[in-house]
């Protein structure tokens, strides 16, 4: 018999710890004072599949607080017992309308045909803290109040907070220091600039004054505190601080694309060209982009979608441009990533960045804005000559050849003649004298040189040799329109000893242009292709790597002397070949 009541027992303590309703409730603190909220918790928890909740979960009578809540339904599989557990989690921020004792009633719900609710809970409400006023000292005839633009928001969206002094004596703002906040985990802070710093009157003989305005980025979710600001009296011992305020802060919905980035609020997506003024595209030759979000909402580099990888060209980390500022609307303006493209193959090249997506917290729905795509078409150094006319060539050489060539600066000194009334004849006299000398003397060394001349023209005339054949003809004419490497090479190291990198990398690049010029005007093609037809592979694997090499450091924050002349032994060893 005992045996038997003792199965009985043990079926009945399984049944009940397999199934059972846990409904229960707290509160952050008992005593709390006017415009200090509380956060009133209730949780029901369902273990077992017996268990039907026949009535939704009714919470107290909340007639003497202003409130807002947010719940959360979830159900888990107990890993250990292998039973579901249906949970529910609602939280309320209760701000008391009034003073004295309270009570917040209890919660119910029905289960299975059974009543389940919580305690009750008795609750002591205070008035608020009044600021003193007694005294001359500023700290104790002024106070500080903040006010948040709004109280519900979602994660990541930007909140203003407007913190403003009140004080009886007007002088009393002169003595505040800028505002600042704490260093706090769970709020990006920015301060707004432009701040309107009007004094206003109230009835109750104070007077109130914007001292600062913040924009908030909430990163978690949840009820947050937006920590109180200080702000310091200069001249005076004392520092006031402000009321801390609590904001609930939502989740964002489910569903956001793949492309989401914690992007919240309005923006566009462009990709663009910095280089406006740009025709061309040559391979091997850099230049700049720019992949740019403009809008409104919680701008940083952390949004900014990233450029997809091709074959097609070589890229950089970028750099990061930040021209958002803060608003009392927000956080406005832009923020770009710059980066700095190198074409590989000639023909049509697309750049394209990532998936951009945000989440519009207006409409409260996220947004695919697609990804930004830029093309163009990229040529080498053959295609841009053949599309340029001949007055064009001239032109650019002339340009070049203005441009790269020192003129001389000739100093001159203004002199100043002293007047004289009388004639000086025996000085007249003197210097036609000598005129006359030295005019004879420069006649007949002039009659001197022309014979000389003459005779060595006549002895060449006889001993040289005339050209007999085409191939020595076209021989010269390559030697006549041959680049002048030395005097590129001695003003390229002038420019390196001199410190002038961007005069260097300019010579360089007129010194290709010229070497592409007279091998296309002797073998149709440019350099490159000279070197890779009619010399090793090798040679021209090391222009190439040459090529990519100048790009790199032209386009470096800083380039060394030590790079630049590497740079030019390189070149003095492969343009030797001209």
């Amino acid at each position: 018999m005992i045996k038997k009541n003792l199965y009985i027992l043990f079926l009945l303590a399984s049944a009940f710890s397999f199934a059972q309703v846990n409904l229960y409730s707290k509160i952050n603190s008992r005593e709390t004072k006017l415009n200090a909220p509380l956060v009133f918790t209730v949780v029901l928890e369902i273990v077992g599949e017996d268990l039907v909740q026949e009535t939704p979960m009714q919470l107290p009578d909340f007639s003497k607080f202003n409130f807002d809540y947010v719940s959360e339904q979830n159900t888990i599989i107990d890993p250990i017992k292998k039973i579901r557990v249906n949970q529910m989690v609602c939280q309320i921020s209760l701000d008391p309308k009034q003073t004295g004792n309270i009570k917040i009633g209890s919660a119910l719900v029905k289960v299975n045909g059974k009543i389940y609710k919580t305690e009750p809970i008795d609750i002591v409400v205070k008035d608020a803290e009044k600021k003193s006023v007694a005294g001359n000292s500023p700290s104790r005839n002024m106070y500080l109040n903040m006010q948040v633009s709004d109280k519900n928001v979602y994660r990541n969206e930007p909140v203003i907070a407007v913190i403003k002094a009140f004080s009886r004596n007007i002088s009393g703002f002169r003595h505040l220091e800028p505002a600042r906040f704490e260093p706090n985990k769970n709020f990006a802070i920015r301060s707004i600039a432009d701040v309107d710093e009007s004094i206003e009157t109230s009835m109750d003989d104070f007077s109130s004054q914007v001292v600062a305005m913040f924009v908030m980025v909430p990163k978690v979710a949840g009820y947050l505190d937006i920590p109180s600001v200080d702000v310091l009296l200069h001249n005076h011992k004392g520092t006031l601080v402000s009321n801390k305020v609590k904001i609930n802060v939502k989740k964002l919905p489910d569903g956001a694309p793949k492309s989401f980035k914690n992007a919240v609020g309005k923006y566009n997506l462009t990709v663009e060209l910095l280089d406006k003024n740009k025709e061309s595209f040559e391979i091997n030759k850099a230049f700049n982009i720019a992949v740019k979000i403009d809008g409104q909402g919680n701008l940083s580099p952390s949004i900014l979608p990233k450029l997809m990888p091709s074959a097609a060209y070589d890229t950089y980390a970028p750099k990061i441009v930040n021209n958002s500022i803060a608003t009392p609307d927000g956080l406005q303006g832009s923020v770009e990533a710059q980066y700095v493209i190198i074409p590989k193959k000639r023909g049509g090249i697309k750049i394209q960045t990532e998936g951009f997506s945000f989440f519009d917290p207006k409409t409260e729905k996220y947004v695919d804005a697609g990804s930004g795509l830029l093309a163009l078409n990229a040529v080498n150094a053959q295609d841009i000559a053949n599309a340029k006319t001949t007055l064009e060539k001239v032109n650019e050489y002339t340009n070049n050849v203005l441009e790269t060539v020192n003129s001389p600066v000739i100093s001159t000194q203004k002199l100043k003649v002293e007047k004289n009334r009388t004639f000086n004849w025996f000085g007249i006299l003197g210097n036609l004298v000598i005129i006359t000398v030295v005019s004879f003397i420069f006649i007949y060394l002039y009659r001197k040189y022309r014979e000389r001349q003459l005779l060595l023209a006549q002895k060449q005339s006889v001993s040289a040799k005339p050209i007999v054949n085409i191939a020595e003809t076209e021989a010269l004419l390559r030697r006549k329109n041959k680049p002048d490497l030395a005097l590129y090479y001695d003003y390229q190291e002038k420019m390196i000893n001199q410190s002038h990198s961007d005069k260097f990398f300019y010579s360089v690049e007129e010194l290709k242009s010229e070497a592409d010029l007279y091998c296309a005007e002797n073998f149709s093609q440019n350099f490159q292709d000279y070197l890779k037809d009619h010399h090793s592979v090798d040679l021209y694997n090391r222009y190439t790597e040459l090529l990519t090499q100048i790009n790199i450091e032209k386009y470096a924050p800083f380039s060394s002397r030590e790079k630049q002349r590497e740079i030019l032994e390189e070149i003095r060893e492969i343009f030797s070949v001209l």
